[in-house]
């Protein structure tokens, strides 16, 4: 019953976002209701899933009772605007787009399509893994993951009472989209699920671009496809380090900056922006850097609105209003709890000598100088480093959290050539100027050649291949060669990530799983070790045979991956117990808590304690971790 009503509500807020975008943009094509739909879509659920998280009301029933209505409201209004005549014929004209992108593709012999095709597959094979695999990769299983079960396990968004700082302060926006997928069936299948979504945005927003460039339609859509298909983006898709979501974000973010100021505009800025900032504090720093641009549209926006300006006033509220909705509840509780919105770094306040409070000084976390902002290069050696993970000067490192390598040699020997040829038009700056902006603006923040963190960088390199192709639209010959190159290049990149995945099976040993994973039942699926940093499967087995709805599992300092520690069904609940004080008051947290399962730090006064003077059962110690298991008498 609960995957119907999520299929339902979900598809209740599709469709009320669909009407959404089809009565802002009426009078554009079908990838920019696309790219609005896909925007307002987590806008939507994230209302709903804050309006009961923030009052702790997050239950399936509030939420299946609420969401609707929240779906309901501009659809209505939306519907209303458009009348059933319109909105039909724009549903009509929509879904018949693939159909006519086959057609074109055919009549131009554009062999750039062909990458459509293999990025359609690209998606549907990451459906399949995020459906097949439990969470496995790392970042995810440290924090981002327990984001979404905590979120679930207390029906709230209050502070997270843990040892892991991350999953306190981390923004929380695609771990909410993922508590979405996962809170009324009760099942954790799809917790992995969030940033799928985000890549058809990042393609979608590539390639109306390139369009607008001057690329023919069929170029586009390859354009738009080969985004999906560059390393750092595939490989992470089907997990939730949230970098694909942000690059997507930010690269409509300076979408919806291109154009003459208009209001439909300003909110869809607006919009991606605030999803944008609250899924990684690197969108609270673009904002900060875009915030000028923006007021500036503004002004401009306002002299044009003439005997309308109190209206058009009272729109700039709302919109900067939805802004601040999406976006700016976690940095408020960051600074009530912590006296520092970005904690859990040290920040330093702009112009003063003061200091706010942290764990990290992000200088030493990013390799800067003590002291020293890693932004804009701030780090000893950053643009020498930015070029050899670029043009392959270091090994790649093509792992979920692709680190090293670019985005692959179509990127370093075709996109890079293509953005330095727009520095030399500056005839053209008005269309030039925001894809050289979204590019600088990728670079900007810390460690830079991380190439999961410049995400943003690459759609810019994409645009501005479709200008340049464009620009050949009277030279068949050389724009033919283009295409060809481009596709080779970009196959060839794919090619290089995705059999790293095989030719790396010691390091990533999902690949060797996944004949045993599809085979799987749900216990086993939610159990199998695929990666050496889970638990072992017997155990992870054990775990979801043994524990019952309600039973506590306590962990202290030592964890690393906190994720294990949670039920595929959320039926039981994790509590935090640190270790490090004084035993008897860790004996007395435990006797009030009563756990099952005890995860305690190995070798510890705290761990022989457990055992001399509770009689507690040594189960297993934890892979990569300093943390032992143990099972509590009865």
């Amino acid at each position: 019953m609960g995957w119907l009503v999520w299929m339902g509500e979900t598809w209740m807020a599709l469709g009320a976002s669909w009407l959404v975008a089809a009565a802002l943009y009426p009078d554009k094509g079908v990838l920019h209701r696309l790219i609005v739909t896909l925007l307002v879509l987590p806008a939507l659920i994230l209302t709903a899933m804050q309006a009961l998280g923030i009052p702790g009301l997050l239950r399936p029933l509030w939420l299946g009772v609420l969401a609707p209505g929240v779906f309901a409201v501009p659809g209505w209004l939306a519907w209303r605007r458009l009348g059933r005549a319109q909105a039909l014929a724009l549903l009509r004209s929509d879904v018949s787009a693939p159909a006519r992108l086959v057609r074109e593709a055919w009549r131009d012999r554009e062999p750039a399509a062909l990458t459509v095709p293999v990025a359609t597959a690209v998606l549907l094979l990451a459906c399949v893994l995020v459906w097949i695999f439990k969470s496995w990769t790392w970042d995810p299983v440290w924090y981002h993951v327990p984001i979404t079960a905590y979120a679930i396990q207390t029906g709230s968004l209050d502070w997270i009472d843990t040892s892991v700082p991350w999953t306190q302060s981390h923004p929380k926006n695609v771990e909410l989209l993922a508590a979405w997928n996962c809170l009324f069936p009760l099942d954790n299948r799809l917790d992995d699920s969030s940033q799928l979504p985000f890549a058809l945005l990042g393609a979608a927003v590539t390639a109306a671009w390139a369009r607008a460039m001057g690329a023919r339609p069929a170029f586009a859509a390859g354009a738009g496809a080969a985004w999906v298909l560059l390393p750092p983006i595939f490989l992470q898709v089907w997990s939730t380090h949230v970098d694909v979501a942000c690059g997507a974000l930010l690269s409509a973010t300076v979408f919806f900056m291109r154009e003459r100021p208009t209001a439909r505009d300003r909110w869809m800025n607006l919009l991606a922006l605030g999803l944008y900032a609250g899924t990684k504090m690197t969108g609270a720093f673009h904002l900060l850097m875009l915030g000028p641009w923006i007021a500036v549209r503004t002004v401009l926006e306002l002299r044009e609105a003439r005997g309308a300006v109190g209206r058009r006033l009272g729109s700039v509220a709302l919109s900067v209003l939805l802004l601040v909705s999406l976006s700016a509840f976690k940095y408020v509780q960051n600074l009530l709890k912590t006296g520092n919105p970005l904690w859990a770094f040290r920040v330093k306040v702009p112009l003063t000598d003061t200091w706010l409070p942290g764990l990290y000084d992000p200088s030493i976390f990013y390799g800067a100088a003590p002291g020293q902002s890693p932004l804009f290069f701030g780090s000893k050696g950053d643009v020498g480093h930015l070029l050899e993970s670029w043009y392959g000067l270091v090994p790649a490192a093509y792992f979920p959290d692709v680190r090293t390598g670019g985005f692959g040699p179509v990127f370093a020997f075709l996109l890079v050539p293509c953005l330095l040829a727009l520095l030399m038009s500056p005839r053209r700056w008005r269309s030039t100027l925001p894809i050289l902006a979204l590019g600088l603006l990728a670079l900007t923040v810390q460690a830079a050649w991380w190439p999961r963190f410049t995400i943003g960088v690459a759609t810019a390199g994409l645009v501005a291949l479709g200008a340049l192709h464009g620009r050949l639209a009277a030279w068949a010959g050389p724009r033919r060669g283009l295409s060809l190159l481009f596709l080779g290049l970009t196959l060839y990149t794919f090619w290089q990530g995705a059999s790293a995945q095989v030719h790396q099976a010691d390091l990533l040993m999902y690949s060797k799983h996944l004949a045993e994973a599809w085979r799987a039942s749900p216990h086993e699926r939610a159990a199998l070790q695929v990666v050496d940093w889970l638990w072992p499967t017997s155990w992870n087995l054990l775990k979801e045979q043994e524990l019952k709805k309600g039973d506590v599992v306590a962990y202290d300092q030592s964890v690393e991956f906190l994720a294990e520690f949670f039920t595929r069904d959320y039926r039981t609940r994790v509590e935090y117990v640190p270790s490090h004080g004084a035993v008897s008051d860790y004996l007395a947290r435990i006797d009030a808590l009563k756990p099952r399962w005890v995860g305690v730090q190995r070798g510890s006064a705290a761990a022989q304690a457990l055992v001399q003077e509770r009689g507690a059962e040594f189960l297993f110690d934890a892979p990569r971790s300093h943390i032992s298991l143990y099972r509590m008498p009865p």
